[in-house]
């Protein structure tokens, strides 16, 4: 049996800010995860470079160490400097799909089957094959990837009754979680 579940999602300017803020959140945090390595080897290479160690000075793997220090400096200067630029960056583009989200002020739809889940709104219509979906739940909020570089971000809020809870009966009778 083929059941299509089409469950609408009206625009909601609020829901639409939390979920494009909850998203960057979510991909920043998965990369600063990873900076703290970068920050303790840029530590420990100012330290063993600048710290005067007798006749260790006069070696050439003081040398690396001091200026691989000012190199890993120069790359955490950077890194934050990126995090700061994408933050502005998504703060004007997120404004810019909410006013024409607002200026169409049409409603969304998810539909589900069997085989396959289909993403309406107003600017496109994406649909993929169970098999390539994977889902990633945070409390009460789901990040759907149906393509590899796209996400959809829902939030239990969002839906009346028990549409998120079908939503998610879909999600993992079909599709794979990711940690």
């Amino acid at each position: 049996m083929n059941e299509i579940i089409k469950i609408e999602i009206p625009f909601n300017e609020t829901f639409e800010r939390q979920n494009q803020n909850f998203y960057f959140k979510y991909v920043w945090g998965k990369a600063l995860k990873n900076w703290w390595k970068i920050v303790l080897f840029t530590l420990v290479f100012l330290f063993l470079g600048f710290y005067p160690i007798e006749n260790f000075d006069k070696n050439l793997i003081h040398y690396i160490f001091k200026y691989g220090g000012v190199f890993f400096c120069g790359y955490c200067f950077i890194l934050f400097n990126h995090y700061f630029v994408s933050r502005k960056k998504f703060k004007k583009e997120t404004e810019e799909i909410i006013a024409e989200l607002k200026a169409k002020n049409e409603t969304s739809f998810i539909i589900l089957n069997d085989h396959s889940i289909e993403f309406k709104n107003v600017f496109n219509t994406i649909c993929s094959v169970w098999e390539k979906v994977f889902y990633v739940r945070s409390n009460d909020t789901v990040i759907i990837n149906p393509i590899n570089n796209l996400s959809f971000i829902i939030q239990k809020s969002e839906f009346k009754n028990d549409e998120f809870e079908i939503i998610l009966n879909y999600l993992q009778k079909y599709s794979k979680q990711q940690n």
